[in-house]
């Protein structure tokens, strides 16, 4: 598994979200998680079929998980709320879910493709969502572990530090959806992981 670069959406929909992100599949992009958590099954639905049929296997759902047949998708994000209630389709494809302290982690029995942790610096788009995380000892943690993404606060400017403490790949929000040019931000980004 090579170190993952994972684009997840904003929220609320960004203005051109949909184009942007075909772009961002034509640009390289691998792996995209569209977190909308107050949209309805049918404007999920609507959404996903703007985008072509042949990016779907690269996008990972939070939300409404029977979308994930209907559209060919690799799979479903458990949100901690949905794990914490236990009740998934086992059917379904569980590729990952997000926690907020390595202690969760270690708790966590379930087996998933790779982990969020958050938030590992201050976060980007959601400004009063403050890191805690003391990078030594997170370095320690995840010479065991090889799927822990880092998210939170990640830019091309703190690359460097995700790598050297041992993250297996970075999930952005921010970096692209807040700047004035998506695009470019995600290939700045790219840029700096190869």
């Amino acid at each position: 598994m090579g170190f993952k670069l994972i684009v997840i959406t904003p929220e609320e929909n960004h203005l051109k979200e949909v184009p942007l992100i075909i772009l961002l599949f034509e640009s390289g992009l691998q792996l995209l998680h569209v977190r909308k958590p107050k949209a309805t099954e049918s404007e999920l639905r609507g959404y996903l079929e703007q985008i072509p049929k042949k990016f779907h296997k690269k996008i990972v759902i939070h939300s409404h998980y029977k979308l994930v047949k209907e559209f060919g998708l690799k799979g479903i994000h458990l949100t901690e709320k949905v794990r914490k209630t236990g009740r998934t389709n086992s059917a379904l494809k569980i590729i990952s879910t997000s926690f907020h302290t390595t202690a969760d982690i270690l708790k966590n029995r379930r087996k998933y493709e790779y982990v969020f942790l958050s938030p590992v610096f201050d976060s980007i788009s959601k400004k009063s969502y403050k890191s805690s995380f003391d990078l030594e000892k997170l370095k320690s943690f995840l010479r065991k572990r090889k799927n822990v993404i880092a998210l939170g606060g990640i830019s091309a400017k703190n690359i460097e530090t995700v790598k050297k403490v041992g993250f297996s790949g970075l999930a952005v929000i921010g970096t692209v959806w807040q700047s004035k040019n998506p695009v470019k931000s995600y290939k700045e980004l790219a840029l700096k992981i190869k």
